[in-house]
């Protein structure tokens, strides 16, 4: 385009920057309908693995309810999840990790209560699979962990097949996974074992109650988001 001289007129000057504040503007809104649908997924997901928790929570205490196991096993909602709590005596015999023949029905029991809760089988719920969608986009994932913990008192091991406390606990812990594995349809990937030997006391090892206490097992069901 030329004016009246014959010169050449152009675009109008810094008419680029409003092209470019143009895009600037659509990526801003972009990422912000982003951050509102990652915002929305997490919330969403939360809120019903909330309620899947406190349901498989229920479902335990109506089990142990039943089988009169109440004031053997000790069932929290913890941070991200729940907590089965026993006493070692009840699952094993002193310094041994092989579960005890008894035992073996209740935790298989416990075992397939969990494994067919809903909080286990998330992928089946079509009002939760757009915000799973959502979030792996972003690479987060809602992962769920069944994790063992061993615990022992603090008093030195004398016989037996482990040198200390430390190869105790985690035995136990492995073979409490290994059993819970064998008899549900619980996949591996879901679980780990820890074994803490005498190191998280609940209680008080001076005394033979608090030692009795601190001789556990603990299960966790988590539930989580954590970025991949």
């Amino acid at each position: 385009m030329a004016d009246s001289e014959g010169k050449s007129t152009g675009a109008p000057k810094g008419y680029w920057a409003i092209t470019y504040a143009d895009m600037v503007t659509l990526l801003l809104t972009f990422f912000v309908l982003t951050l509102i649908i990652v915002n929305e997924a997490q919330s969403n997901i939360y809120r019903v693995v909330d309620v899947l928790l406190n349901e498989t929570k229920v479902e335990i205490e109506d089990y142990l309810k039943g089988a009169n196991l109440g004031n053997l096993i000790k069932v929290t909602r913890d941070t991200k999840g729940i907590k089965l709590l026993m006493s070692s005596s009840i699952v094993f015999n002193i310094n041994e990790a092989e579960i005890k023949d008894e035992f073996k029905p209740i935790l298989r029991d416990l075992g397939r209560i969990i494994g067919r809760s809903k909080l286990m089988n998330l992928d089946r719920y079509e009002e939760l699979k757009r915000f799973i969608r959502a979030l792996r986009q972003e690479g987060i994932e809602l992962q769920v962990e069944i994790r063992v913990e061993g615990h022992t008192d603090n008093l030195p091991i004398r016989s037996g097949k482990y040198r200390n406390n430390w190869e105790l606990s985690t035995s136990r812990a492995l073979n409490v996974v290994d059993f819970l594995i064998k008899n549900t349809s619980i996949p591996e990937r879901f679980f780990s074992a820890l074994g803490y030997g005498e190191f998280r006391p609940i209680a008080d090892n001076s005394t033979a109650e608090g030692r009795a206490q601190n001789r556990r097992v603990e299960i966790y069901i988590d539930a989580d988001l954590v970025k991949m």
